[in-house]
């Protein structure tokens, strides 16, 4: 099946009224869509309440396919995502003698009073753990896409490499505020003055948000409960912008 094909069927099942859609066949789309198993099994295991979403996922796919992204528009993309690779050693799956694997990097930017920060500040650590694996794995899809596909088109691109793009951004950030965070300066700040400052902060109120979710949704998947439940998607409707990762992970955990 062609690309124009392939996209074809995806506007004819999204054209169906909703009532008479095939989600058993929307959950095979999905998945030809994003090669994501473990999300496929989760869909189908209660077909039904993920009609929404389903539909959801294939229109933001099908919308990518038919954007007219340009291929200059890709081609920078494309140099950026490579800078991000060679950063991070996105590319390599096994290390050279001497070299320092990905994982032991990353636990060497542990701080030594870790355990004495705020849970907020310790949820950018290990969030950033979550962020490297899912940046590896886009950046696998990636290749492996455009090495079983030489004249794969750049509509099919885009979607990895805006994501990776993106984490990369949100990786740093988090970095720059764990390593920043002052014990210190905390103790010696009025905690009426602070609690003012970061309401009267959008950009920052947005990134407390962020972080309560992250802080929430590891309790969640250790020990789900209404009370949390009800928490996540309280702190998420107060999202400004927030991202498909976390939507999609949010719906995989049952919350939304």
């Amino acid at each position: 099946m062609t690309k124009e094909q392939f996209t074809a069927k995806l506007q004819s099942w999204l054209e169906q009224p909703k009532e008479q859609r095939d989600l058993e066949e929307g959950a095979l789309l999905l998945l030809q869509l994003t090669n994501n198993k473990i999300m496929y099994r989760n869909i189908t295991r209660n077909i039904a309440s993920h009609a929404d979403y389903i539909e959801f996922m294939i229109k933001r796919y099908l919308n990518y396919r038919l954007q007219n992204i340009t291929h200059e528009q890709v081609q920078s993309m494309l140099s950026k995502v490579d800078l991000i690779a060679t950063e991070h050693n996105l590319q390599s799956t096994a290390q050279q003698s001497g070299e320092k694997s990905p994982s032991s990097e990353w636990k060497s930017g542990k701080r030594a009073d870790h355990d004495t920060l705020p849970s907020e500040i310790q949820a950018l650590y290990v969030e950033n753990a979550s962020i490297m694996k899912r940046m590896r794995e886009l950046h696998l899809k990636l290749r492996t896409l455009s090495g079983a596909e030489a004249t794969c088109p750049d509509s099919d691109r885009y979607p990895f490499l805006k994501e990776i793009i993106t984490l990369d951004k949100q990786y740093h950030n988090n970095w720059k505020l764990y390593d920043s965070y002052s014990v210190s300066a905390e103790a010696d700040t009025d905690s009426s003055s602070a609690e003012s400052a970061i309401i009267d902060d959008p950009r920052q109120q947005q990134k407390n948000i962020q972080r309560q979710i992250n802080l929430n949704k590891g309790r969640y998947k250790k020990k789900p409960s209404e009370g949390l439940k009800e928490k996540l998607i309280s702190l998420y409707s107060q999202l400004a912008s927030p991202t498909d990762t976390l939507t999609e992970e949010l719906k995989s955990l049952g919350v939304l």
